[in-house]
């Protein structure tokens, strides 16, 4: 486990320093709001981007083309490693909101063009992703975190054969894991991607993976229509990739294809570490039917049941029962959701704790009911 660095004591007498003459723990943060007179959205916690473009990828789907650091007094913004994301961070309706994207574009295009890619699923019923895309035009600024996330192609994976396996929106962090692959003309590749879309005619990227399917000899894209051939499954990773026990797995998209995928892994009997995954949004866990939540939301006098197989988050029934609580990057990362529970056991999903029965903090993003809860809410 990596340690904490503790601040040393020049940083701590900076900051005694600073606060002592601003009344703030830094000086760039004291004359934030000057500099933002000179540079809209300027912050001492995140990165300015500039958007350069809004592409359309799918009529459900788009890619933001950004520039970080836009202006020579703009922070530098740090390299990152293919499968990566970022915090994008955008005001609506006057209050800041936090969203986590991967970067769907490779390390080499950022380094030759100082751009980078965000590919972003509309969600349907989402306040955000609908939003942004009407939002956000070419020259607006928004800001962004550094890269975060260790989904990662690493120098050692890429020496092992790999068995991608991408639902949906999932193939973000592979396409640019494979562009990095594709520039680096890395020919030693060797990598089984099963690429499930929800029809033939509904594929992101299809094209380009077709490309680097050509341009490495070892990568094999495998378009597979869900529409036709169904969810993974066992049979499924057979016949697409016969030596799957000879190959380290990275699984992404939606959780309940990652939860079909993991499991048809293990009844193929493949071992636990040799399955990598990333869940976009909270991963699922195993409730029994008996034990469905009920949530009350006390200050709304609203009640919400799940229904018998269904698992959605606090957040997700606050705002089925047409409440709106602050959130923000809706994965358990930036924690702007967290409410007091007032009784009632949940399951954090992200870190797999249960909370006990009385009262405490809760993310309403990750944590889904066991049996009876009520939210100050």
């Amino acid at each position: 486990m990596d340690q904490i660095a503790q601040p040393g004591r020049f940083d701590q007498a900076w900051t005694w320093f600073s606060q002592a003459i601003v009344d703030h723990d830094s000086f760039a943060g004291y004359f934030q709001p000057f500099i933002q007179l000179l540079l809209p959205q300027w912050s001492t916690d995140a990165f300015r981007a500039e958007v350069i473009e809004v592409r359309d990828e799918l009529s459900d789907m788009y890619s933001l083309v950004l520039k970080p650091g836009p202006h020579f007094l703009d922070k530098n913004w740090p390299d990152f490693k293919p499968g990566q994301y970022v915090e994008l961070m955008v005001e609506k309706d006057g209050a800041r909101t936090l969203r986590c994207f991967s970067i769907s574009s490779s390390p080499d295009y950022f380094k030759r063009t100082g751009l980078i890619e965000l590919s972003i699923r509309v969600q349907a019923q989402g306040r955000i992703t609908p939003w942004l895309k009407s939002a956000l035009s070419k020259g607006g600024i928004v800001n962004v975190s550094a890269p975060k996330g260790d989904f990662l192609l690493s120098e050692e994976l890429k020496q092992l054969p790999l068995l991608f396996i991408a639902g949906g929106s999932g193939i973000t962090p592979f396409r640019s894991m494979l562009q990095q692959l594709a520039r680096e003309e890395f020919h030693n590749a060797d990598i089984q991607l099963m690429y499930y879309s929800r029809c033939a005619n509904h594929i992101a990227f299809e094209q380009e993976l077709k490309n680097i399917n050509k341009q490495l000899p070892n990568v094999t894209v495998h378009f597979i229509d869900s529409e036709q051939e169904g969810f993974i499954d066992a049979q499924h990773v057979r016949r697409y990739c016969s030596d799957f026990s000879q190959r380290t797995a990275m699984i992404c998209g939606p959780a309940p294809m990652i939860k079909l995928a993991r499991r048809s892994l293990a009844e193929l009997e493949v071992a636990d570490d040799a399955v990598l995954f990333e869940y976009f949004g909270a991963p699922p866990i195993e409730i029994d039917a008996a034990e469905q939540g009920v949530v009350s939301f006390a200050r709304s006098g609203v009640v919400s049941a799940q229904q018998e197989g269904e698992q959605r988050t606090l957040l997700e029934q606050a705002e089925a029962e047409g409440l709106n609580p602050v959130s923000g990057c809706r994965i358990g990362v930036c924690h702007q959701c967290i409410c007091q529970k007032q009784s009632g056991v949940v399951v954090n999903t992200r870190t797999g704790e249960t909370s006990d029965t009385g009262p405490g903090e809760v993310q309403l993003c990750v944590s889904v009911p066991v049996g009876g809860v009520v939210l100050d809410l």
